[in-house]
């Protein structure tokens, strides 16, 4: 059997079943044809930065310089309408955690600021007001949901063949302590200082884009299951509130090719 074109744009709940670290036979599966990382639906859908943005220094690994320069130029949007893939998953991770900022040009950007700033050509942006679920709930989700307007009407326009499938994962505040057979809280063990708080905030905000995006334009999902799912200290990413138990992987894999098998049956 051919393997499926497919899209990401999210972070890495929905590009890791496309890394053989977790999902070892996904090739046979799919073929991952292009992917979008860290960049917010807002900053997607706005203009694309003035500038050519060529060498780049600072701390930062080279891939996060990569999204930093796609962050600006919306080469994405580009991808997907010069090679349209049969399906694309989309999380809203990075929506959720980061929201987006404006540049004087116009433009917006992830706001992801803790990495940028470590990059010389930081200092050569003109920023703006912050939209985030701590600064601002209620204007950031009136404007994402024009902006997330704006991606399906690109999406209608250029990719109509294109199936849309919302990841629904979520933040998760625990992680299993073998030695102790127990589980044991991701915030307490990272000493952060929002704890919890932001946890249950930030799933809300996530359910309300999730949300908007299927009902409002019939969209296929994946639900997340928080009573299955938990953090995994010995993650190849590290502990964090999106990084999960191999189950979580296993799951979404299969649920993505349940998806495919269903919808090529019709």
């Amino acid at each position: 059997m051919s393997q499926t074109k497919i899209s990401v744009w999210g972070s890495c709940v929905s590009r890791d079943i496309f890394n053989s670290d977790f999902i070892a036979d996904y090739k046979e599966e799919f073929e991952l044809i292009h992917e979008q990382q860290h960049v917010s639906v807002i900053s997607l859908m706005s203009s694309p930065y003035f500038k050519e943005v060529e060498e780049l220094n600072g701390e930062v690994t080279n891939f996060y310089k990569n999204v930093f320069r796609r962050d600006l130029s919306k080469a994405y949007l580009n991808e997907l309408k010069a090679n349209p893939p049969e399906y694309l998953i989309v999380d809203f991770y990075t929506d959720t955690f980061y929201g987006s900022v404006e540049e004087i040009s116009g433009t917006f950007i992830t706001n992801k600021l803790w990495q940028y700033k470590k990059l010389d050509y930081f200092s050569s942006l003109g920023l703006g007001k912050e939209l985030s679920v701590f600064k601002n709930s209620h204007e950031y989700i009136e404007k994402w949901k024009i902006y997330f307007d704006r991606f399906m009407y690109f999406m209608n326009k250029n990719c109509l063949n294109t199936e849309i499938i919302i990841n629904k994962s979520r933040f998760v505040d625990k992680y299993w302590d073998e030695p102790e057979q127990s589980f044991k809280s991701i915030s307490d063990k990272k000493e952060d200082r929002w704890k919890a708080f932001h946890i249950d905030r930030f799933n809300i905000i996530w359910n309300l884009f999730d949300t908007y995006a299927v009902e409002k334009y019939n969209l296929k999902s994946i639900d997340f299951d928080l009573t299955e799912y938990y953090g995994d200290i010995d993650h190849k990413w590290g502990l964090f509130y999106v990084h999960y138990n191999q189950k979580f992987y296993n799951d979404l894999f299969q649920s993505l090719v349940d998806i495919v098998k269903e919808s090529k049956k019709i």
